[in-house]
């Protein structure tokens, strides 16, 4: 078996075709390369064209794990916001939002619309009502409370007049 084994060693057409098949062998690994390389070009060239220039030198691993820590502060941020436009939108409920107006003359010997109601209403109907009547002996003016449209109805100093109501309805329609 050594004795095989030298002879065909020693033999120049195996060592012959030994080489020419390792030289082949090369030449095919040397293609692959070349293809491999050519491949890797065209993702760099496409990575380049997708990211910009800046970020082509960049170890994307990198590039990504700083992608998901920015995009983690992000959605914290947005958790914040979300959260304040709760508490806003809860206190927007309450702040005065509805106007409504209506001038009127309610006595006839003095001329023009000198008088006036005002109602200012938040968003649950609620608020106030300011009128003010002006005549010849001097110029008044009165707030009453207004509680879901209303005045109040068991209590006569804050019952709505006809002007006053017509005011809380702009000023519930004003939306």
């Amino acid at each position: 078996m050594n004795n095989y084994i030298l002879t065909t060693i020693q033999n120049p057409y195996f060592m012959m075709g030994v080489m020419g098949g390792l030289i082949i062998g090369f030449i095919i690994l040397f293609i692959i390369l070349i293809s491999v390389m050519v491949k890797q070009k065209k993702i760099t060239t496409k990575i380049d064209d997708f990211m910009g220039s800046q970020y082509s030198q960049m170890n994307l691993e990198k590039l990504f794990v700083d992608f998901i820590k920015k995009s983690r502060v992000v959605e914290e941020q947005e958790l914040n916001i979300l959260a304040k436009m709760e508490e806003v939108d809860s206190k927007l409920k309450f702040t005065l939002q509805r106007i409504g107006v209506v001038r009127y003359n309610p006595f006839s010997d003095v001329g023009g619309d000198l008088s006036f109601s005002i109602a200012l209403l938040d968003n649950t109907y609620s608020g106030f009502v300011i009128t003010g009547i002006y005549t010849r002996q001097g110029s008044y003016t009165y707030l009453k409370p207004v509680r879901k449209g209303r005045g109040d109805e068991n209590d006569k100093r804050y019952r709505l007049s006809k002007e006053e109501t017509e005011a809380v309805q702009r000023a519930i329609t004003s939306h």
